[in-house]
């Protein structure tokens, strides 16, 4: 099998993209579309060539594990024989010559082959108008931020992502007494390759809803950036099923917590749960889900601008300020100060011998307190000017961030 695929169109044989709106393949010449169950047929896609009883679970030494770091691939291009040159996790690309849309199907068969994928519902019209409402909401940011140019950027991603579930088990002997129990972990995201999209980004976008997934087939990648795990099944696995157990051996201790005296004492029964967890019901499956992303350089900076492509769920990095923002505070704050002491200068020269004796009044009486009601009043003018900004600026930090313990009941 050839190791890139393209989708040219049945009718005309121009290159097709998957269309988000009609949830189907259409061509860029002539306009036809073509459902994914003709496309299947047609180009004899396989909904699933694992073995019937493949468990990634159970195949951990056997499924491929990328160990080995990013490299750069060589393809030719089946429509013009152009070289077309990618990372070697790419599993999608775009010929540079003829603009067609390529799978690297070699990423995407056998034991490595995707499980499921979500396909995108929201468009890049859809966080092209997005971004644009919220930028331009925001007065004081530099202006790069604002040039219609960076939305030439937004890019669409399948990210590969591992859904781990397990139920965790665990027992404690204290003072002749017993205590056990279990936890379960259910659905739990691992992302498998952070080469396009940092885990706090993908993070914040969440949740995406694993039981509207589809059959995995490569032609809904068309047109979209897509990558293959490169952090495989078994390292999944390791990162994360430590951390199960210690979950567990802290719910199964805090059991008994009424006996404990001390902090050592409590340590002393944690690991001994920790010795005697068990780990069952062990499930892993490999997704794609679907990503928007925007990324704007700033003063050796990248800021990134992100929604989910399943739930149009937005998430933006705190941005940078303008000039005239960074400024303004300062500048109320020494104008506030000049005005202060022009006028205890006045107040205090008439009740002053000398100069040296108006120097000293001022200093005690002006310098130092005026600082602070000046900086105070600063803040509060600053605060009351640039409100909006600073509240719209500061989303960030309500947006939401995970742990494993989030997903143990």
């Amino acid at each position: 099998m050839s190791e890139i695929k393209e989708y040219k169109c049945p009718s005309c044989g121009a290159p097709m993209y998957y269309d988000i709106k009609q949830r189907s393949m259409s061509c860029r010449f002539c306009k036809n579309t073509f459902d994914l169950d003709y496309i299947r047929s047609h180009f004899n896609e396989e909904t699933d060539d694992k073995l019937s009883d493949f468990d990634w679970i159970e195949r951990t030494k056997i499924v491929w594990e990328p160990y080995e770091t990013e490299k750069l691939e060589e393809f030719d291009c089946s429509s013009c024989g152009g070289k077309i040159i990618t990372w070697s996790s790419t599993a999608t690309a775009r010929c540079p010559y003829c603009q067609h849309d390529v799978i690297v199907s070699s990423d995407f068969e056998g034991d490595i082959r995707p499980d499921k994928v979500i396909p995108f519902k929201f468009t890049a019209e859809k966080f092209r108008q997005s971004f644009t409402d919220y930028i331009n909401d925001l007065k004081y940011v530099p202006k790069e931020f604002k040039d219609k140019a960076v939305l030439e950027n937004i890019r669409g991603f399948y990210v590969p992502v591992w859904s781990y579930s397990c139920t965790c088990s665990s027992s404690i002997s204290v003072d002749g007494n017993n205590y056990s129990g279990n936890v379960k972990v259910n659905n739990f995201p691992i992302l498998a390759n952070e080469t396009n999209i940092r885990k706090d980004i993908f993070y914040s976008v969440w949740p995406f809803k694993f039981g509207q997934a589809e059959d995995f087939t490569a032609s809904c990648l068309t047109g979209f950036y897509a990558s293959r795990y490169n952090i495989g099944a078994e390292n999944a696995l390791n990162s994360t099923e430590p951390e199960v157990k210690r979950i567990c051996s802290l719910r199964i201790a805090s059991k008994a917590e009424s006996i404990y005296e001390s902090a050592d004492y409590d340590s002393r029964y944690v690991r001994e749960a920790h010795k005697n967890t068990s780990i069952s019901d062990r499930e892993l499956n490999y997704y794609l889900v679907p990503v928007w992303l925007l990324n704007i350089p700033y003063k050796d900076k990248k800021y990134t601008f992100a929604m989910n492509g399943q739930t149009g769920a937005m998430r933006v990095d705190k941005l940078p300020t303008s000039s005239f923002y960074n400024l303004a505070m300062p500048a109320i704050c020494l104008l506030l100060y000049l005005i202060g002491l022009i006028i205890g200068y006045f107040v205090l020269r008439n009740d002053c011998k000398d100069i040296t004796d108006l120097i000293v009044s001022m200093i005690g009486c002006c310098v130092i307190p005026l600082g602070i009601i000046s900086f105070i009043l600063a803040y509060l003018i600053h605060y009351k000017i640039f409100k909006k900004t600073i509240s719209k600026l500061e989303t960030f930090d309500d947006q939401k961030y995970f742990e494993l313990y989030d997903f143990v009941k």
